[in-house]
């Protein structure tokens, strides 16, 4: 009779090693079936109204702590990288979303096509997409020059691609707009700065619990976003499936496309890695507002948000290894 052997040190060390690389990926995963068994919580978060902003404004504080200042002022003036990702955002993925929108469309359904360019029309990620570049070790100053520039300009070109694209007149607040950039992007990024002059020095020993911060309010989001779209997929398998496979098409177009731009203007790693993930994702808290101010009467207005939310978190998360490793070689 065979006889089960005893698990070594060299196990129990690969078993480590796995853990140490590909903890955040596992929990990650693991947050899907959570979400949809236990949206209780996730529910919770959306409700309160201030959770995500707060948690978002953490994020963008501890990316202002990180942040180099030189570099961030050396970025700015990277107008090719600044015009790609502005490309993508409001000129290729509209186009993308609206003929995959068009094909794939089922008949008699007068709210598919508005409810993918809700989605498909907004500005990108205020949040994930610099937590990503970070994580994968990419240029985080230029991630975060995104992030402000494309926020910025929603106010004009969101409403413009919804006007050309279903013919929706649609005005954003702009006022209230800006004053909530300035307390959940700019204020926390100044306030990050302004600490890191006098404790930068200090916390070395605590930096790497800093930067895991930022990991453990991803998994959150992830776990709120499958938490609240629990209760619109139920019900509307045919619409959850095309949307999924619009939003996942979309996902992977967008990301193809910066990549290879990246690529065909010889971008340096770091800074590729930034225009794929802010040039491929897309803000979710604008959306909802805009489909609850003034698409409300669309049933499945915020099921496109949504799925493509989950989509980009949960394939941008593998693609960190990726990018660490290329960013780590160059």
């Amino acid at each position: 009779m065979g006889c089960v052997s005893e698990p070594t040190a060299a196990d129990s060390n690969r078993w480590r090693a796995f853990l140490s690389r590909y903890w955040f990926l596992t929990l990650l995963v693991l947050m899907i079936p959570v979400g949809l068994w236990l949206p209780g919580g996730g529910m919770a978060i959306k409700d309160t109204g201030w959770v995500t902003p707060v948690l978002v404004g953490v994020m963008m504080g501890i990316s202002g702590f990180t942040l180099n200042t030189g570099k961030l002022r050396s970025q700015a003036a990277n107008l090719g990288a600044i015009g790609l990702v502005l490309l993508s955002t409001y000129g290729i993925a509209p186009l993308v979303a609206y003929g995959l929108a068009i094909g794939l469309q089922p008949e008699d359904s007068a709210h598919f096509l508005t409810a993918v360019m809700i989605m498909a029309a907004q500005a990108s990620s205020l949040a994930s997409a610099l937590a990503l570049t970070v994580l994968a070790r990419g240029n985080q100053e230029i991630a975060l020059i995104f992030t402000l520039l494309s926020s910025s300009l929603t106010v004009v070109l969101t409403p413009f691609i919804l006007q050309l694209s279903v013919g929706a007149e649609v005005k954003l607040p702009v006022v209230s707009m800006i004053l909530k950039m300035l307390q959940v992007v700019i204020l926390p990024v100044v306030l990050g700065q302004v600490l890191r002059r006098f404790l930068w020095d200090k916390v070395q020993p605590l930096i790497g619990g800093i930067r895991l911060v930022p990991q453990l309010i991803i998994l959150v989001f992830v776990y709120s976003g499958f938490s609240v779209a629990t209760g619109q997929i139920q019900g509307n398998t045919e619409i959850v499936l095309r949307i999924a496979l619009v939003s996942a098409l979309l996902h992977a177009i967008l990301l193809g496309w910066n990549f290879g731009i990246s690529l065909l203007f010889r971008l340096d790693s770091g800074t590729g890695t930034a225009l794929v993930f802010s040039g491929s994702q897309k803000t979710l808290p604008n959306g909802i507002y805009l489909w609850e101010r003034f698409f409300g009467d669309n049933p499945i207005g915020a099921l496109p948000l949504a799925i493509y939310h989950l989509i980009q978190l949960v394939v941008d998360t593998f693609l960190v290894p990726f990018f660490e490793r290329r960013n780590t070689q160059d």
